[in-house]
């Protein structure tokens, strides 16, 4: 508060002008007057000590807060008046600078209530006006002259305030109404990002459903003209559930609930597999796409890769997608050494496109906006992709930029990780365990009957043995009378959900040591 924050000045006004008065008023009275002033300083202190900024504090703190104000004022009132009446004419000038100096240090408190505006302005108002009038007793035109000017003063300094307070008592409830609005406006996107979360999300059911089914179809007895045209629904499912995924990570993104799931991965190998995946679009395209991997890049790092991987693709994909001729480079390097731990590593993907037009190069990053009107019924997309890049490069502590360029355009993307050890490769006895397929059991729990479709097909065409349940309950009988090697556990069923049935095979794992526990997987939606 004020109060608080005016302390230092406050207390050094106080030094210097007991000090500047000393040689007139003496020493003795100099000191005393100090001394009276901390005192008085001291006790608005104690009584301000329980205010908290943005709260409103009781009508008891208040009120003591106000009359802790008074013996402040009036200590400095009171120096006025002492100068006033010195024998030194001269210091009638330092009596007036005192109580104009009170005036202004009163505005401080023009959005506090009338109480303590009173408190601090009532004793120099009226100092102007008595003294002048009643304590001065010099004559003749100039000495009136004077206590009229300062009468006039005075009273439009009262007016002044009056305004003043009427000015901050205007803004103050502006400042309210915005702040209330601003609440409102929060609490509209949050709302909205739930509904578009959780609309998305829900459309994701019946599209896997639909997609599951289709790459099925596209493995039995079809003829050329029906693969192709499976092939189409295949290519318009993807289409769609990447912008149902793109509009799910930006209302996650919105509300603060995207997370990163760091673990060690190997650098160059992660980036090689996109740009690799990229090489068919590419080669259709008759364009030329290349990865150049510096030296000074780490070959490990801790971080989460798939979210790097979905960045890149991002990338690569509008480069492809705008570029004619030429091609498409990804340039990995770390231009800066190790700082705390972590290592600055920037993924520049560079093309040989049209470009983008220097007014647009902060908008390409808004959502639903691309460089001009005409890209998305030229090209398709609705302008996510970059969002929810940069958003998921700023969580990974770096950011997302686009370098200005005369031809083409070159995204930089960059992370912050710390370097990871290298991990072992897998047992080669692990490999043909899991490579029998037929002896492995799943268990699967799930109350979507899509769903479980879906996963039966695809699971018992490479020869799993499923087991399908409709609930968690279901899930922990299923356990209890046989043994499963992969637990698919839903998270919203009736009965019980997928938490609460997780928990329980936890429990029941440490208190049976039951060796399904290792292999359990727990999967949301």
């Amino acid at each position: 508060m004020d109060t608080h924050r005016l302390l230092p000045s406050r207390l050094i006004s106080a030094l210097l002008a007991s000090v500047v008065m000393a040689p007139a008023l003496g020493l003795p009275t100099a000191m005393a007057w100090l001394a009276c002033l901390l005192a008085g300083e001291g006790l608005a202190r104690l009584a301000t000590r329980r205010f908290r900024p943005g709260v409103t504090g009781s009508p008891v703190l208040r009120a003591a807060f106000v009359l802790a104000a008074l013996p402040i004022n009036i200590t400095w009132s009171g120096l006025a008046a002492m100068l006033w009446l010195s024998d030194i004419a001269d210091l009638k000038l330092a009596a007036l600078a005192v109580w104009v100096g009170q005036i202004v240090y009163t505005q401080n408190f023009r959005h506090q209530p009338w109480t303590l505006i009173a408190v601090s302005g009532v004793a120099p108002l009226t100092s102007l006006i008595v003294f002048p009038f009643f304590f001065y007793d010099a004559q003749g035109i100039g000495p009136q002259t004077a206590r009229w000017g300062l009468l006039i003063v005075t009273l439009s300094t009262i007016n002044t305030m009056i305004a003043n307070r009427a000015a901050a008592r205007r803004m103050d409830e502006l400042t309210n109404g915005l702040r209330e609005e601003r609440e409102r406006a929060l609490e509209a996107t949050r709302a909205k990002s739930t509904f578009i979360a959780v609309t998305s999300h829900e459309l994701r059911t019946p599209m896997n459903g639909l997609l599951g089914m289709a790459h099925a179809l596209s493995r039995s007895g079809l003829n050329e003209t029906q693969r192709e045209q499976v092939r189409l629904m295949i290519r318009s499912g993807d289409n769609l559930m990447q912008l149902l995924n793109d509009v799910l990570d930006l209302s996650r993104i919105e509300a603060g609930k995207v997370e990163l799931t760091p673990a060690p991965f190997r650098l160059e190998e992660t980036v090689r597999d996109v740009v690799d995946a990229w090489r068919d679009v590419a080669m259709v395209k008759n364009l030329d796409i290349a990865l150049r991997f510096d030296a000074d890049a780490p070959a490990w790092i801790l971080g989460d890769a798939l979210r790097i991987r979905q960045v890149l693709t991002n990338l690569i994909s509008n480069a492809l997608k705008f570029t004619t001729e030429g091609g498409v480079e990804v340039h990995v390097h770390c231009p800066v050494p190790e700082i705390e731990g972590r290592r600055a590593i920037v993924f520049a993907v560079r093309d040989t496109g049209p470009g983008v037009p220097p007014e647009a190069t902060d908008r390409v990053f808004e959502s639903f906006t691309q460089a001009d009107d005409t890209i998305s019924r030229r090209h398709g997309g609705v302008g996510l992709g970059l969002t929810i890049s940069r958003a998921l490069a700023r969580q990974m502590g770096g950011d997302l930029t686009l370098e200005p360029s005369k031809t083409g355009a070159c995204f930089k993307f960059s992370i912050r990780a710390p370097i990871a050890e290298p991990q072992l490769a897998a047992n080669p006895a692990e490999d043909e365990r899991e490579g029998a397929m037929a002896s492995i059991r799943v268990l699967m729990a799930e109350d979507n009957e899509i769903n479980q479709l879906v996963v039966q097909t695809m699971l018992e065409a490479t020869g799993l043995s499923l087991t399908v349940v409709d609930h968690g309950q279901a899930a922990l009988d299923a356990l209890a009378d046989g043994h499963f090697d992969c637990v698919l556990m839903d998270i919203n069923m009736p009965v019980m959900d997928g938490i609460t049935a997780l928990e329980a095979i936890r429990s029941l794992e440490l208190k049976y040591q039951l060796p399904y526990q290792k292999d359990c997987h727990f999967l949301n939606k």
